[in-house]
């Protein structure tokens, strides 16, 4: 007779931040989708992936309607606190599936996003006082956004296995969107084998 605590679930696990599966916590003027990007949704249904949403750091220190910011603007202690927070609860999360044999195969994120970019954020020097007339693509540096940074840092601190982080690069403009799809299957195949 089977356990009756046995089921379907897959026990994989991929962190997504907030902006991947609701736009709405997206700065104004930067959502390429009108709710949530659906073909990254499909793609980890596909595989068989469970989602754990994390909370917006953006949304839930200034709201919906705050300014266009670059990393250097929120590179200050407050906020990266206010980041620590938020990564703890995320991997608190983690260290349960973990504990339950559970593997986090991935954390997806928004890549040129001053919080949340893997690979690339941004940073201006110019930006800062009054708003002016700027260029967000202008600002898209190399490097990683503060809650990223800190996620890393608080994973690394309880002594889990850090899983691959991705960033889909969707505050980039100059990224053509079916390429920055077909990249991310491609990298979920890569770490679903």
């Amino acid at each position: 007779m089977a356990d009756s605590r046995d089921d379907a679930r897959g026990k994989k696990i991929v962190f997504v931040s907030s902006c991947l599966l609701n736009t709405n916590n997206k700065v104004k003027g930067l959502a390429r989708y009108s709710g949530m990007c659906r073909e990254v949704f499909d793609t980890l249904c596909d595989n068989g992936l469970g989602i754990q949403q994390m909370d917006c750091p953006e949304t839930l220190y200034l709201g919906i309607q705050r300014w266009w910011y670059t990393k250097n603007l929120y590179d200050c202690r407050g906020f990266r606190d206010h980041c620590r927070e938020l990564a703890e609860r995320s991997v608190t999360y983690m260290e349960e599936y973990a504990r339950e044999g559970y593997k986090v195969v991935a954390v997806l994120s928004c890549d040129g996003s001053p919080t949340c970019g893997v690979t690339i954020t941004s940073y201006d020097k110019n930006w800062g006082g009054s708003p002016v007339e700027l260029s967000y693509n202008d600002a898209i540096v190399q490097g990683k956004g503060v809650y990223i940074e800190e996620l890393e840092k608080a994973i690394q601190a309880r002594g889990l296995e850090v899983p691959p982080f991705y960033g889909l690069a969707l505050d980039d403009e100059s990224v053509d969107l079916p390429k920055i799809i077909s990249d991310f299957r491609d990298f979920i195949q890569s770490v679903c084998q």
